[in-house]
């Protein structure tokens, strides 16, 4: 019959307007938001590796140093027992150990950090321009080849060219953090903001956890040696910033293959750019933001606790729980572990409290930052008045676990403010963060010093922490916001915006077309 043909231009306009109030539906399966999550937490991953790795392979790179082969002035003592180990290797192989002091490590260690928190701003403002992908893919081009080179250089540059290899590292993984933050505001849609954000950023733990395991088991091999897990871990940031280039997009529109309806509902808030503008970074707005100075506060006091976790529990439970060195590896990864499975628990039950309208996002974020910062602090306070290694290493796995929450707290907060200027609100959080974190050693070697036995000092030290990490969640609670600020919109262009409205129409419609002209045939 003809009347099969009629197709209606038009609709009610009661239709209409119920449709468009409509949020659009979750397409089924996984989609292509789902694919640049993945490749996003592999590339975070393996970074982590690149810079985690010289904390294990410097053991194995340095000869202990022996008092007895130490002259007065330093040199070294050529007596019967005392000679150089590599005087019977050729001067070009790799696989030998420096005679680099205490200090020599600590710089070329903090070589990085220097170049890592020197360019954190810089980056930011280069992914806003760029968007997150192509420093993302520098970062892991730069760390590959530095780390592939890593035992050459230190071979014929010494401690000072391996200081400078950690800077450009530093330098370059700046990158990482504001250039994620920028591709997650465009790719995770509004509904699953929690759970996506946390599946890219547990690659920290993961590349920590790896890099750990990983770099001791080459190290300690007589098959392998230390420079293997330069070579290996090189080798994958080169293969993962191939990944990157090839099936990562800065943006949902500019996707190829991505469907309407993804796409739809990844824009649904609307408060993210279609495709990138040329926006100039309202800086005043974001320095003089209280909600932005609230979570950047938290991020500076989760930062400092983390650091303490990550550098001084392992000294506290050798000296002051007597845990042997080998159990010791193996408790301080334990709380890693805990942190990386709770995280992907936050994720979700932040998405689903969202979702279900049971908690606003501004409460969900104030919710599990409380619980991450004062339910953390607590447990690390109980945890250095616990004198039975089993319940201490329990009650650590429970503090570090509950940590988790600043992933779906503070740290993803940053996107609800302002999706469109992510990437350098993270790039001044990480920056001030990481400055406020060097407080750590300072506040430990003032209290602690040479006193590593004595529990009281040690038990001073917890609690300072745990208070800054209570005072600072208070003041992220008291000024933390769910809602996208005015300036998110900073330098809005309106034919910009009616271009970007337009392509996604024609993107809809072209699609629409396809499926009305099968219907009509049928």
């Amino acid at each position: 019959m003809a009347g099969r043909n009629v197709v209606y231009e038009t609709v009610a306009k009661d239709e209409k307007h119920e449709e468009l109030q409509k949020p659009p539906e979750r397409p089924q399966g996984l989609g292509i938001r789902h694919l640049q999550t993945v490749i996003l937490f592999i590339c975070l991953t393996i970074a982590y590796t690149i810079r985690s790795q010289l904390s294990v392979l410097m053991v194995a790179m340095v000869r202990v140093q022996d008092p007895l082969c130490t002259l007065p002035d330093g040199t070294r003592n050529i007596s019967e027992g005392c000679a150089d180990p590599n005087a019977n290797i050729s001067r070009w192989n790799i696989y030998r150990t420096y005679d680099w002091h205490k200090s020599t490590q600590e710089m070329i260690t903090f070589s990085f950090f220097v170049g890592y928190t020197s360019m954190m701003i810089p980056m930011g403002l280069f992914a806003q321009k760029f968007g997150g992908k192509l420093p993302i893919m520098i970062a892991l081009a730069v760390n590959g080849v530095i780390s592939i080179c890593t035992p050459w250089i230190a071979l014929l540059g010494g401690w000072i060219a391996m200081s400078i290899s950690r800077l450009a590292l530093g330098m370059t993984q700046a990158a990482m953090y504001p250039s994620i933050h920028t591709l997650l505001a465009k790719w995770a849609p509004l509904r699953e903001r929690g759970r996506l954000s946390t599946y890219i950023y547990t690659g920290s733990q993961a590349g920590t956890i790896i890099a750990f395991q990983l770099s001791g088991l080459f190290a300690g091999s007589p098959i392998f040696g230390w420079p293997v897990s330069f070579w290996l871990f090189g080798s994958l940031s080169l293969m993962s910033c191939a990944l990157l280039g090839w099936l990562v997009v800065a943006t949902p529109h500019q996707h190829p293959t991505i469907t309407s309806e993804e796409l739809a509902y990844i824009m649904e808030d609307g408060a993210v750019d279609i495709v990138p503008k040329k926006r100039k970074t309202p800086w005043k707005h974001i320095l003089t933001s209280k909600p932005v100075w609230g979570l950047i506060v938290s991020h500076a006091g989760s930062a400092a606790s983390y650091l303490l976790i990550l550098t001084e529990i392992p000294i506290y439970m050798n000296h002051i729980l007597h845990v042997d060195l080998k159990r010791n590896g193996l408790y301080s990864s334990l709380p890693y572990i805990a942190l990386y499975l709770v995280a992907l628990l936050f994720g979700y039950a932040a998405d689903f409290a969202a979702n279900r309208k049971i908690m606003t996002v501004v409460n969900i974020r104030r919710t599990a930052n409380t619980i991450a910062m004062a339910g953390s602090g607590v447990f690390l306070f109980a945890f250095s008045f616990v004198n039975d290694t089993t319940w201490a290493v329990l009650v650590l796995i429970i503090a570090h676990g509950l940590h988790a929450g600043i992933h779906v707290g503070f740290h993803i907060n940053q996107i609800d403010l302002a999706p469109n200027f992510a990437g350098p609100v993270m790039a001044v959080g990480n920056m001030i963060a990481n400055l406020t974190s060097l407080l750590v050693p300072v506040i430990v070697s003032n209290i602690v010093k040479d006193d590593v036995t004595n529990h009281r000092k040690w038990q001073y030290v917890f609690m300072i922490f745990v208070a800054i990490m209570i005072i600072s969640n208070a003041i992220f609670v008291w000024f933390a916001k769910g809602t996208v600020q005015p300036w998110n919109f900073y330098g809005e262009d309106e034919n910009e915006n009616g271009k970007e409205l337009n392509s996604l129409e024609d993107k809809t419609t072209t699609n629409g077309k396809d499926n009305q002209r099968a219907v009509t045939r049928d």
